[in-house]
C-alpha cells in the first residue's frame, strides 16, 4: 500500500514561507524605526497605516498562518501514523 504524505509537504511548505514574511516583516519593523521624526509622514503611509504598523500585522498574521501549518502537519502526521499502524 502506497501512502501519500502530500498534506505534510504543504505543510512544511506553508510554515517555511510564513517564516519568510516573518523575517520581511520583521525587517519591515526594523527599517520604518531607524526613520527620524522629522521624515515626510505622507509618502511613508503603507497599507495599514505607517509602516511599523503594517509590519506588525503582517508579523501577526504570519504567525496565524505559522500556526495554521503546524496543524496541517500535525494532522497529516497523526494521519499516517494511524495508516501505518493499520497496515503493519
Amino acid at each position: 500500500m502506497q501512502i501519500n504524505n502530500s498534506s505534510f509537504l504543504y505543510g512544511q511548505q506553508g510554515f517555511q514561507r510564513s517564516q519568510d514574511r516573518l523575517d520581511q516583516a520583521s525587517q519591515k519593523v526594523a527599517d520604518a524605526s531607524k526613520q527620524t521624526l522629522g521624515s515626510d509622514q505622507t509618502k511613508d503611509s503603507g497599507l495599514y497605516g505607517s509602516p511599523i504598523q503594517d509590519g506588525l500585522i503582517e508579523a501577526k498574521s504570519s504567525e496565524l498562518d505559522a500556526k495554521a501549518n503546524a496543524k496541517v502537519i500535525e494532522a497529516s502526521d497523526k494521519t499516517i501514523g494511524r495508516l501505518i499502524d493499520i497496515s503493519v
